[in-house]
């Protein structure tokens, strides 16, 4: 069979500097003389049709593993191989070195256990003998192997094991680039709405001096795809990661992966929606906080709901995660590098990576590529700059990774194109800027604060408590919503307040932890919450965050509740105006002191038209609000009047005098209660009944060890009262 190497002397006539880093590597280790163990773990199966895999993919070869030699790959752990692939009557000569794709503290969790045993595979990067433009990833396990190899006149060729019952030796190697169904990936991130200030131009010899560590959590279905095995699902997810980061390293970015979450019972996200947005904001709701500077839900979902971020350069902020919906084979052919080029794709996003169809780039808010506006219409973003004719790469230069040019027949996306100089220059520079980031992906500072809670809310001041499992000391700031003079405080416990506010006005709570590396600045976490006025019933205004002129902004979530100061009055709001980006954004109304309370709204209020009025007609009078917005548009929203309605009563001095520790929890909530409980119950964030018990006692204990981590609420009933509050399981 043919080799497809290059001469020797083609590589001593290639500058260093020209090549990406993982080919300027491979280049070091062959002019200093390093040895690569020749490694053969394939035969090739000749004269073999396969009807399910003819239907899927054309020119595949099929092979038979030789599991006793991936076995003493796994052994022997060799620093350095040259991995012999046969494909297509040839043998692609792959020039590898060992990595370490995890950071310091690597661990995997699932929904039942914490730090579960795993055996870590070995990893490889590297690139086609004498081919310093192509590059490649392996993955080796005890009894598999997988990866991709990537060129200009290849494509990419994924190497992996069938996807059929009880398989262990029968591999396909296959240009994705011959696949006969369409790679239909859609990302859902409107480059429109979250496009960065401006372009910053760099060289593609720049190297991050920081790095950025990745979560991952694993689907249910996912899990069950890998036959309900951790250490197979651990092994799939490591392996993507792999190949994810060497597309991040060969453009000079500095990566590692932090931790894994695995569903091995069914997730809180399925049915959660029908847009990969009900998916993302369902994963934020469940896990606000994760121990990686960037996290992604991976899943096998039904629609084809392609990805989506949550923003464009997510890093050192709260919004530092994203959603990708993968598929694991077609018939028995695995998709590997689809779902590479989603999970990428959308981690590009958050490193600060708008589409290259955006009117962004080139230094004239002009597109990269029109391949999006090209197969979809010129309606799509980046229509507006679409060019006569269209700009799309040919059929052998193939688009990049931030491309749609998967899209295009005959065009499609090759790897070893990697982001493209634009895009990867604005990563790397996203990336160096970023301050909360290490140096070295060992001395981190994670934000673990989590639920914010307000305790007490006056005319002029605000008492929070919070949640956090890792850090002791915290910077705090309490500013008016739309202020950018932050003035920072140090807490050394997790509560707070803030005195000499003004009156029905919007305010945003920020707290970090301190670090002890003084040259990291963490992320903030976030909350939102307004002051009322001393007396609501005298006709007080209520807007959105943006006041009467302003708009609100993307991804808001708070929760405003409002009470007469007189028993026996009860509250009505009245809209003059109202405008929410219809079906997107929503404002609920509820009819009582919290969420629990019966939704007046239906199901939200969306759209333009204007609604209500809405009176309370609980026994405090009070009425909720909550508003949510997505990570897009935003409009004008509303203006309203708060006036009550009643009579005056007498002042009660009934309450519930309850506590409730500890929060966070790990598995055991002891509740206790001046008055006897009659009813405790616990929900997760979708709703679901989780646990109920009728009782008469003052005293209840409630065991969530079992209960994946996250936030639930706890209901309690004292006969016809009833009280709320969270808890977090860790």
């Amino acid at each position: 069979m043919k080799r497809i190497i290059l001469l020797a002397a083609f590589l001593s006539c290639v500058g260093l500097t020209a090549q990406n880093k993982i080919a300027q590597h491979v280049i070091e280790l062959q002019n200093s003389n390093t040895n690569f163990k020749t490694i053969s773990v394939l035969t090739p199966t000749f004269n073999t049709v396969d009807a399910n895999v003819e239907k899927v993919v054309e020119g595949a070869t099929l092979a038979t593993l030789n599991t006793a030699k991936v076995n003493e790959v796994v052994a022997h752990q060799d620093d350095y191989i040259a991995l012999e692939i046969p494909y297509q009557n040839q043998t692609i000569s792959v020039l590898l070195y060992k990595v370490n794709l995890f950071a310091e503290g690597f661990h995997v969790d699932t929904d039942k256990s914490k730090n579960i045993s795993y055996s870590k595979g070995v990893h490889y990067k590297g690139i086609i003998d004498g081919e310093p433009n192509s590059v490649s990833s392996f993955n080796f396990f005890n009894g598999e192997f997988n990866g991709i190899v990537s060129s200009s006149a290849l494509g990419n060729v994924v190497v992996a094991k069938l996807d059929k019952p009880n398989n262990q030796q029968d591999y396909i190697v296959y240009s994705d680039a011959k696949m006969k169904i369409s790679n239909q990936f859609d990302c859902h991130v409107e480059d429109s709405q979250l496009l960065p200030k401006k372009t910053t131009q760099s060289t593609q010899n720049t190297l991050s001096n920081r790095w950025v560590t990745l979560y991952f959590e694993v689907d249910y279905d996912l899990y069950q795809s890998q036959g309900n095995s951790t250490t197979n699902t651990t092994n799939w997810m490591t392996s993507v990661f792999n190949n994810v980061q060497t597309l991040y390293n060969n453009e000079g970015v500095s990566t590692a992966l932090k931790s894994i979450y695995i569903w091995t019972d069914q997730d809180v996200y399925e049915g959660v929606g029908s847009s990969s947005s009900d998916y993302l904001n369902a994963f934020h709701e469940q896990r606000p906080i994760f121990d990686g500077d960037l996290g992604g839900l991976v899943g096998v979902d039904t629609g084809g709901l392609g990805g989506v971020a949550s923003a464009i350069n997510g890093l050192c902020s709260e919004n530092n995660y994203c959603y990708s919906d993968v598929d694991y084979s077609f018939s028995t052919v695995p998709v590997y590098s689809w779902t590479v080029q989603v999970i990428t794709h959308e981690f590009g996003h958050l490193f600060g990576s708008p589409h290259t169809h955006a009117c962004f780039w080139n230094g004239n808010a002009t597109a990269i590529d029109n391949c999006a506006p090209y197969a979809l219409g010129s309606n799509w973003e980046g229509g507006s700059c679409m060019t006569t004719p269209a700009t799309i790469p040919s059929t052998t230069v193939k688009g990049t990774i931030m491309s749609y040019c998967h899209l295009v027949s005959g065009v499609g996306i090759s790897f070893n194109n990697g982001f493209g100089p634009q895009p990867a220059a604005l990563i790397l520079n996203t990336v160096n800027n970023s301050q909360c980031l290490s140096f070295d992906g060992i001395n981190t500072c994670i934000n673990t604060v989590t639920d914010i809670t307000i305790d007490s809310v006056s005319p002029t001041t605000v008492h929070f408590t919070w949640a956090d499992e890792y850090n002791t000391s915290w910077e705090v700031a309490v500013t008016p919503f739309a202020s950018t003079n932050i003035v920072w405080n140090t807490a050394t416990t997790n509560s707070y307040s803030a005195t000499g506010l003004n009156a029905n006005t919007y305010y945003k709570i920020r707290i970090r932890p301190l670090c002890v590396n003084n040259t990291i600045i963490p992320a903030n976490r976030e909350k939102i919450f307004a002051t009322n006025t001393a007396n609501v019933c005298t006709g007080m205004q209520f807007t959105d965050t943006g006041g009467t002129s302003g708009s609100y902004t993307n991804m808001e979530t708070w929760v405003r509740t409002i009470t007469p100061y007189n028993q026996g009055l009860k509250l009505k709001v009245t809209f003059a105006s109202f405008n929410l980006e219809d079906t997107y954004d929503f404002l609920y109304i509820y009819n009582g002191p919290d969420e629990s309370y019966a939704d007046l709204t239906s199901g939200g209020l969306t759209g333009t038209t204007i609604p209500g009025p809405f009176n309370s007609t609980s026994s405090e009078g009070s009425l909720t609000f909550k508003f949510v917005s997505d990570q897009l548009e935003t409009r004008s929203g509303w203006n309203a009047i708060i006036s009550c309605t009643g009579t005056l009563g007498e002042e009660s001095n009934e309450f519930l005098d309850y506590s409730y520790s500890p929060n966070p929890t790990n598995g055991l909530v002891a509740v206790n209660s001046k008055d006897a409980i009659t009813e405790i119950a616990v929900y997760n964030i979708q709703g679901r009944l989780l646990f109920n018990r009728k009782m008469n006692d003052t005293a209840a204990y409630v065991d969530i060890s079992e209960f994946a981590t996250g936030t639930y609420f706890f209901k309690l009933k004292f006969n016809d009262k009833e009280a709320n509050f969270k808890i977090l399981k860790m």
